[in-house]
């Protein structure tokens, strides 16, 4: 009598099981995750510091463009942007601080300092002060509206939609769950339109201080706005 039919029939119940768990373990995993749904984003009850990533989208007189944007704030008003091209590569680095900016090409080793109203006019259409953006990306909607002007606009339910200074508006396009911080803002001002959509951001982290300051490396060249603007976009 031939002896082979049991152990066929034993790979065959083996497989079998296998195919069995392998399919249980899939719809595990996926009602876990219909489950746990978006991951709800909560900010500290006191805010010193954020960081994160952004894709951002320019569109201005000049045309459009668009990069991923890295950023570091410090409240009350300093921050560190780093523009990243397409395939990842550094482009630009800026220090935004209350009053003067540093603007910095590391592949070309020029720079630029002056008034961050210069550069922020040319971004947003309208002065944009570092300590108004980290207010936004925080969420701290009645220190914008109390110490730098802002006009909010609210739904029936008391909460924030947008807000107007001075002909710049921004627009919350969506927020992180639970709804306390905004994860895609449209700003606009004339001809001007930036979209900023958050990846990721977090608070309170330890930072190095010397990431406020302008340190550039020996042998860059001091360039003037018109040259520099002509430059930083490309």
């Amino acid at each position: 009598m031939p002896q082979g039919g049991g152990q066929e029939r034993g790979k065959g119940r083996t497989c079998f099981y296998l195919a069995g768990g392998v399919l249980i373990s899939f719809l595990v995993l996926a009602a876990t995750a219909c489950r746990t749904g978006p991951v709800r984003l909560l900010p500290p009850a006191e805010i010193q510091n954020l960081e994160g990533q952004a894709s951002f989208y320019l569109s201005g007189p000049d045309g459009g463009f668009r990069f991923r944007l890295g950023f570091f704030g410090r409240l009350p008003g300093e921050a560190r942007l780093e523009l990243f091209d397409p395939i990842g590569r550094l482009r630009t680095v800026v220090w935004l601080g209350p009053e003067s900016t540093t603007l910095y090409l590391p592949s070309e080793k020029v720079y630029w300092q002056g008034e961050s109203r210069v550069l922020t006019s040319e971004v947003f259409g309208q002065e944009l002060k570092a300590g108004e953006l980290l207010k936004i990306l925080s969420g701290l909607w009645t220190q914008l509206a109390k110490d730098d002007g802002w006009l909010l606009q609210l739904d029936h339910l008391g909460h924030v939609l947008g807000g107007e200074r001075d002909g710049l508006l921004f627009t919350l396009k969506e927020k992180f769950p639970p709804g306390l911080l905004p994860k895609t803002v449209l700003f606009s001002a004339g001809d001007y339109t930036v979209r900023m959509k958050v990846l990721r951001v977090s608070f309170n982290r330890k930072q190095d201080p010397s990431l406020f300051n302008p340190l550039l490396p020996p042998g860059v060249k001091q360039l003037g706005w018109e040259e520099m603007a002509g430059r930083w976009k490309k």
